[in-house]
């Protein structure tokens, strides 16, 4: 996969994050072996299991007050894409940050997704 292909991927992913439809992305994009490690460094492996942990998010989210793209960089198979965000979770609190989400691309498809703030 080009840069170009994967600057072309990140653009709809971040097009389909921002009107909601996240789930769309992560069920086209994610790779069936992809692992995801959040900002408190939990790490889960596996297509299904990720997907489950972000529904789980989303479903506990009860307020977002800014959910916005800050930019996006595609280097080699690696993108970065920057988040602000300020959300209240259930049984977590406010998520208010800058974060990055560092992905690393492989056959067309997210193979690892990191977060970092």
């Amino acid at each position: 996969m080009t840069e170009q292909q994967i600057q072309s991927s990140v653009a709809e992913i971040v097009s389909l994050a921002l009107a909601g439809k996240g789930a769309e992305a992560w069920a086209k994009y994610y790779h069936a072996e992809v692992e995801k490690v959040d900002l408190d460094g939990a790490s889960i492996k596996g297509k299904e299991r990720v997907l489950q942990a972000n529904h789980a998010l989303l479903a506990n989210i009860t307020a977002v007050r800014t959910y916005a793209h800050a930019g996006s960089v595609v280097k080699g198979q690696r993108s970065f894409i920057v988040w602000d965000v300020d959300f209240d979770v259930k049984d977590v609190g406010t998520i208010k940050t800058t974060e990055v989400c560092v992905q690393d691309w492989q056959d067309g498809q997210i193979i690892c997704e990191r977060f970092f703030a």
